[in-house]
């Protein structure tokens, strides 16, 4: 169960990490660009935490995906879109890695998907505030208000 969770976690950052890849290039706005460069970084030491522990318990690493980015610098999505996206990603690897150390036995893999797990949040925070700075930000649903004069 735990080499399961550890490989998903390398082959999502891989993919994740190829997306932000091109998000960085075709970004609009500087923070944006900013903001998917810094998640390539930690998305790559995700990667290597995950890889080493792995490679320490004798299981092979995932290989890459089959796609890699291409040179094109416009973009088919707005910065909001791929903020949207990368926001999407953080909730999806919190989740994911919450989920994996739910079941590990193994005390060194909670402390270590802990820590990445506390990256990703700063990360996340950090993007909730571009979103929120360039008004890309929605409000949640919110339940209906109801008179209290009944």
């Amino acid at each position: 169960m735990e080499a399961a969770h550890l490989y998903h976690t390398a082959e999502s950052n891989v993919a994740g990490m190829t997306m932000i890849l091109g998000f960085s290039q075709v970004a609009n706005t500087k923070d944006t660009k900013r903001y998917f460069e810094e998640g390539v970084g930690i998305s790559k030491q995700i990667i290597k935490t995950v890889s080493n522990i792995l490679l320490e318990s004798n299981i092979h690493v995932p290989q890459t995906a089959g796609g890699n980015v291409t040179s094109s610098a416009s973009s088919p999505f707005s910065d909001k879109i791929m903020m949207y996206c990368v926001s999407l990603f953080c909730s999806f690897a919190i989740g994911g890695s919450s989920l994996g150390t739910a079941f590990s036995q193994r005390n060194d893999l909670v402390k270590d998907i802990t820590k990445t797990m506390q990256d990703i949040f700063a990360y996340a925070h950090k993007g909730a505030k571009i979103m929120i700075n360039h008004g890309w930000m929605e409000e949640p649903p919110q339940t209906m208000k109801t008179d209290q004069k009944n």
